[in-house]
């Protein structure tokens, strides 16, 4: 009665203080779930030192090797998976035990696969977990469930469902209904607010925008484009900068392609730096779009980054991608149809020249932080000068819109009236 009154007490610490479920001691196991669409991935992490007392035998990562088959054949023996009728579930071959370090202290590390019966409730199962607890009855065993596509559960934000201990060595684990759209639509949001939370990214955007409604004559921005022409200009940076991080997103999530973060980010800065230099003075005039399709390259590359923080896996990987692709590109569009008619009738008048290049030299130095900090790794407090504009945001796009919808119609007014005669 006192271990599991124990145990509860356990249980109710992990999920008021999520942080101390994703920590680890040497006295508790861990069991994460990472649940698909017919079949469950289990990895067990299991504390050397216990593992080793109930085997009778001094496991370490020299010896494990020669303790591997046995390591294996008492796993198996000692997990199960079975459905709310008692039926069992398969389970695949235990994997080759993998010497870890986590939080400081050794584990054992060992992966299988359990499978539902055709005919079972998939998200509704019984886990009986005798791993050391047969043992030792005092040893906890955290149970989480670390990423669910159709439960919207991720390994960024892991559950935990329950506590196995040598008392109560059976969990019921119900996941509740579960869809794909669920899964879907949460990194949908993520790509949404990635976007609209990245101020680099965000930067970058409105830096190539901000010379879009003009002409360029040699080394100079000149007169305005037509809307027409405007419109295909913007269309064709958007295309070319979403097939360029497209490509890389998608690469890099199925570990195609692997950049160290670091040099990313410093890259992101240089391409907000170029493209504010652009619109100061055209320096790759007519290639916008090449130059957009090249610097999104670098950017999918740290949107990969985001998508690999949950977990996912195969089909499930696809989809995330698709998703995560999908709410960048709306909050694209939303940021360029927020800002590109201001621009369009800001171009039309003398003002937009002091604009431009205002918010061009604004660009240039926040990028030109970012990469000192980068390069660096000294912050110089640049975060915290471009979130002052970028909170207020919404308010600068409405305040922008007025005030150019109120200067291009007196300009237009003036325009309108006859030249008084002398």
């Amino acid at each position: 009665m006192v271990r599991r009154t124990l145990g509860w007490w356990i249980l109710l610490l992990a999920l008021v203080m999520p942080e101390i479920a994703q920590a680890h001691s040497m006295y508790q196991s861990s069991v994460l779930l990472d649940i698909h669409n017919n079949e469950v991935d289990v990895e067990m992490q299991l504390p050397s030192s216990r593992l080793g007392d109930v085997l009778d035998v001094a496991i370490n990562s020299t010896t494990l090797a020669t303790q591997s088959d046995r390591i294996r054949a008492y796993c198996d023996a000692r997990l199960s998976v079975k459905d709310t009728h008692g039926t069992a579930w398969k389970l695949g071959k235990v994997s080759i035990p993998e010497w870890r370090m986590i939080d400081g202290t050794p584990y054992i590390v060992i992966h299988l696969i359990a499978r539902a019966p055709n005919d079972a409730d998939k998200r509704n199962f019984i886990l009986d977990d005798r791993i050391i607890t047969e043992r030792l009855r005092s040893h906890a065993v955290l149970v989480t469930v670390r990423s669910d596509w159709e439960g919207n559960v991720f390994a960024n934000n892991p559950n935990l469902v329950g506590i196995i201990t040598g008392d109560e060595q059976t969990l019921a684990i119900d996941l509740g209904p579960g869809s794909w759209q669920r899964g879907f639509g949460s990194v949908f949001r993520l790509g949404i607010e990635h976007i609209a939370q990245g101020t680099d990214h965000l930067l970058f955007l409105l830096a190539l925008l901000l010379p879009a409604p003009l002409c360029h004559l040699g080394k100079h921005w000149e007169s305005h484009a037509s809307v027409r022409r405007s419109s295909s200009q913007i269309v064709k940076i958007a295309t070319a900068f979403t097939f360029g991080h497209s490509l890389t997103l998608a690469l890099a999530a199925f570990r195609v392609v692997h950049v160290p973060d670091r040099p990313i980010e410093i890259l992101i800065a240089f391409s907000i730096l170029v493209s504010a230099i652009h619109a100061v003075r055209p320096i790759f005039p007519g290639r916008e779009a090449a130059v957009a399709a090249g610097f999104g390259l670098i950017h999918g590359l740290a949107f990969a980054t985001t998508l690999a923080d949950l977990g996912l896996q195969g089909w499930e990987r696809l989809q995330g991608i698709l998703a995560f692709n999908l709410g960048i590109e709306v909050m694209q569009l939303v940021v360029i149809a927020c800002v590109m008619p201001s621009l369009v009738l800001l171009s039309r008048i003398e003002f937009y020249k002091a604009f431009r290049v205002t918010g061009a030299l604004f660009a240039i130095a926040a990028s030109s932080g970012w990469m000192i900090e980068r390069i660096s790794r000294r912050s110089l407090g640049v975060d915290n000068a471009v979130n002052v504009v970028a909170v207020r945001s919404a308010w600068i796009a409405m305040l922008l819109f007025l005030t150019a919808l109120i200067l291009y119609t007196a300009k237009r007014q003036k325009d309108s009236q006859p030249a008084s005669s002398l």
